[in-house]
């Protein structure tokens, strides 16, 4: 359990890939625990990344969410997922400070290959909003978010349903938004979230909300396309670094 906290300069170091993580999120919408925790492992064991990210992943998620007009609809188009979503990583991240740092940190690993060959080759699959579907998504995210943060499938199935961006947008914040709160509610029943990681993880949060403004800001003068790509090989490669590392 941690139950201290960490040293000032692996402090800043966790606040500024925070404020890294934050930027991505603003500038594009998804990609906030996927980039906090492809470079977190390296310096942090990967559990006080997963729960320093809880909190802040809720609250910007609620600002996706609420930022489309008909956020209702979505809820209800994709209620059984986020439930799945949260009841699995609400049990899966309760059990998180009894795995080894080693197998968490191949977890991230595999997450982020994940996320980023999604991304890149923009895999797609015959999915359909059906509860057998959802079930499906919600319950994967929910063990691989419970273990890492990065909710891969929940990503992998909003793009496969080939939305408009705007509804895309608001569909991944609610689904990022559901295993938030399982991942909150678990880890405050693990004892994770405590007197030491919560005041980590309301700092994680300032600099989370001024990087979504960061990234908000120089979305308009950047080129999207070639930055997102460039960030996903990032990814890709320190995903199957983590992978390598933790194999051999």
């Amino acid at each position: 359990m941690i139950d201290a906290l960490p040293p000032l300069p692996l402090l800043l170091a966790v606040m500024a890939t925070l404020l890294l993580g934050g930027t991505v999120k603003g500038a594009f919408g998804i990609g906030f625990p996927a980039v906090v925790m492809s470079i977190l492992p390296f310096f942090a064991d990967p559990a006080l990344g997963v729960t320093i990210l809880a909190l802040p992943i809720v609250v910007t998620n609620i600002q996706q969410v609420l930022g489309y007009e008909h956020w209702r609809d979505i809820v209800r188009r994709f209620l059984v997922a986020g439930l799945a979503t949260a009841v699995s990583i609400l049990i899966v991240s309760q059990f998180l400070d009894d795995v080894p740092t080693r197998v968490l940190s191949l977890c991230v690993g595999i997450a982020l290959v994940l996320f980023a060959v999604t991304g890149l080759f923009k895999v797609k699959l015959p999915v359909t909003e059906s509860v057998g579907w959802q079930l499906g998504v919600g319950i994967g995210s929910g063990i691989i978010g419970g273990l890492t943060a990065v909710k891969a499938p929940s990503m992998i199935y909003a793009a496969a349903l080939n939305l408009p961006r705007d509804v895309f947008v608001a569909t991944a914040g609610f689904l990022f938004l559901s295993g938030g709160v399982g991942l909150l509610t678990g880890l405050l029943a693990g004892s994770m979230l405590n007197a030491a990681t919560l005041p980590l993880s309301v700092a994680a949060l300032v600099a989370g909300l001024a990087g979504f403004r960061l990234g908000a800001l120089i979305r308009r003068h950047i080129r999207p396309e070639l930055f997102r790509n460039l960030l996903l090989w990032l990814m890709l490669i320190l995903g199957l670094r983590l992978v390598l590392m933790n194999l051999i």
